[in-house]
């Protein structure tokens, strides 16, 4: 408690210095820098020449702190005792006085005094808050809390001082109370004191083991929904209770709920549907706005509960292997409809590229899916960007059909229509992948390094990290070994470590899960030591993740941050742990020490802007 209050004290001291410093005699600038010095006898010495008066007060708390410090307890009193007669209005002198008394083992005194204070207290804000610091700065949590509790009393006011009193529960650890706080707030129905609400109990919600808090507020939330079923805001509040907790299937029944009981259109659902989406609760996103879109057309979230549905089925089946084949022909058929009823010349691009990569990368069928790519390039009124879009995803799926030669056509078609747009230098770092994975690394080089200039920060950093993916094994090439080693790595000269991945990496451009991660095992058997081991590493913990293997993937990955903390992958690896823990084993608290490792030791990584907004929302930030 000691440290506390000598802070709280010394913050004040400063503020009361600073507003007078131009009214200090001589003689009352060297008695305070005595104190500041921790020259206390000197101080105390000095105190003792100097008359307090009103007009020089400020020195009571320099003289109040000294005599503390040398545990003065009978000069403390006298000292606290005048400063109450000179100022008999303010009571946090009589505070003083009562704590003195405590040091002395006074106690009836010391609470005579405290009580004092407060029934002295007038019904004005400052008054209250004078006895609550006053109280709180002496490490009285309970008196502080008396004090703000009357003071609402006095104000005819429950909502007042409802951060002062729900930290005070905080440090006293009743949770109980805090949340009672929290719903007193809402008790009249007020949706803007929601907010407030919800900051209280994500604050307490950030430590939570074991879930015994979460547990605790939902209780109270649904009794207070069972008790006053009028009152909307318990049952928003406890949707957004559930949505923190990731517990979405419970979130969605109050969604539908209250979208019914008020008849609303949906756009509550469209939320929750965009919340599990982040969360990748992708079942209960697509169950939200099947709900949205039963309620018909004429609905007006109805189109957009149609796109985001295709966003998100597809966002799925991006992240699941093996992916079922029936999912994969009922998406086709949605895709199919959605853009028969718009038109292939007005269906947003999103989906259309969607539903070009669902027929090349997931269906097999990448001659319709060209097909589509080169009506749509033909409709008249698109936007050149729209066009080059277009174009770089029929690139893509030439290049998954092994035409290469079109494929780096209508890349460098893009990369000079629009150099200088992030579509033109996606198509140039394309081309120099396509480059990568036949093996014309210097090549790929080259374009590489250009693009590590590049305004978008992803494309930048993506060619950095191919770029001196190429040069490591090149350098490895030339190093020379013991004649056991040239034996044993007698193919080095050629490469093939490097073209292996390579390889392996264009397997997993055409969705070749398995064979991708295959391939990958050979990259580490051909060079267990070499510097392309973290990379493989990292693509099959990718797949892994893909595959719900996450306890294995969890080693892998720990593994590159342990054994090769200093490569490329390092911060990549840490984040995507962070991702791992938070969203898929369910482990916050070791998803905020990935965060916060990768935010000191990693201060100009790429992900440090993610995992600081990710690390501040586990700790219960608002």
């Amino acid at each position: 408690m000691i440290p506390m209050r000598r802070f709280l004290l010394t913050c004040l001291l400063f503020l009361v210095s600073s507003l007078v410093f131009a009214q200090q005699t001589p003689e009352e600038q060297l008695v305070i820098q005595y104190y500041k010095d921790g020259e206390y006898e000197k101080a105390s010495e000095l105190f003792d020449k100097i008359q307090l008066t009103k007009k020089n007060a400020y020195l009571y708390y320099y003289n109040f702190q000294t005599l503390y410090e040398l545990h003065d307890l009978d000069k403390l009193e006298k000292l606290a005792k005048k400063q109450c007669k000179l100022f008999p209005e303010q009571q946090r002198y009589r505070i003083d006085l009562g704590f003195v008394y405590e040091m002395s083992n006074q106690i009836g005194k010391a609470e005579k005094e405290y009580q004092g204070a407060l029934k002295e207290m007038t019904a004005k804000d400052y008054s209250v808050r004078e006895i609550y610091s006053a109280f709180l700065s002496k490490g009285k949590r309970e008196y502080a809390l008396n004090a703000l509790l009357k003071g609402r009393t006095l104000l005819n006011n429950e909502k007042l001082f409802t951060k002062e009193v729900t930290g005070i529960y905080s440090q006293l650890g009743r949770s109980d109370k805090l949340f009672e706080e929290a719903l007193a707030l809402i008790s009249d129905n007020d949706a803007k004191f929601l907010p407030q609400a919800e900051e209280i109990i994500q604050n307490a919600l950030a430590d939570d083991e074991n879930q015994q808090k979460y547990t605790m507020i939902k209780t109270m939330l649904q009794k207070n929904m069972q008790k006053y079923p009028e009152n909307d805001c318990y049952t928003l509040l406890l949707a957004w209770v559930y949505q923190v907790n990731k517990d979405f299937p419970e979130a969605l029944i109050l969604a539908k709920a209250l979208d019914k009981k008020n008849k609303e259109d949906g756009s509550r659902l469209i939320q929750l549907a965009v919340s599990a989406q982040q969360a990748r609760d992708y079942d209960i996103a697509i169950e939200a706005l099947n709900y949205v879109i039963e309620k018909g057309p004429e609905n007006a979230e109805y189109d957009n509960a149609v796109s985001k549905l295709l966003d998100i089925k597809y966002q799925k089946i991006s992240n699941t292997f093996p992916v079922k084949k029936q999912e994969l022909t009922a998406l086709e058929t949605d895709y199919q409809k959605f853009i028969q009823e718009k038109g292939i010349g007005s269906c947003p691009s999103e989906q259309l590229l969607q539903y070009a990569s669902l027929l090349a990368f997931y269906l097999d069928k990448p001659a319709e899916a060209s097909s589509l790519l080169e009506e749509a390039i033909k409709v008249t009124g698109r936007e050149p960007r729209q066009i080059n879009e277009y174009k770089v995803k029929l690139a893509d799926i030439l290049l998954y059909m092994n035409n290469i030669w079109d494929a780096t056509l209508l890349y460098s078609q893009v990369d000079k229509d629009m150099p200088n747009d992030e579509i033109g230098q996606m198509a140039k770092f394309k081309n120099a992948k396509l480059s990568f994975y036949i093996g014309e690394f210097a090549w790929a080089k080259s374009q590489l390094d250009v693009l590590r200039a590049a305004t978008s920060k992803l494309i930048a950093n993506d060619a950095m990290y191919f770029s001196l993916l190429i040069s490591d094994n090149e350098d490895e090439e030339e190093e020379e070994g013991d004649e056991e080693d040239s034996l044993l790595f007698a193919q080095t000269k050629t490469n093939i470590p490097l073209q292996y991945y390579a390889k392996a990496d264009f397997l997993l451009f055409q969705n070749k899960v398995e064979e991708a991660y295959t391939m990958f095992d050979s990259v580490m058997m051909m060079s267990p030591f070499g510097t392309l081991v973290d990379d493989a590493l990292y693509q099959q913990a990718l797949i892994l993740i893909k595959k719900k293997d996450y306890l294995t993937a969890e080693q892998m990955l720990r593994k590159i941050e342990e054994s090769h903390s200093t490569e490329l992958l390092a911060d990549d690896a840490l984040f995507k742990l962070g991702d791992l823990y938070e969203y898929f084993i369910h482990d916050p608290n070791k998803a905020m020490d990935c965060y916060r490792k990768l935010m000191r030791d990693f201060p100009s990584s790429l992900y440090i802007t993610e995992a600081r907004t990710r690390f501040r929302a586990l700790r219960g930030d608002q």
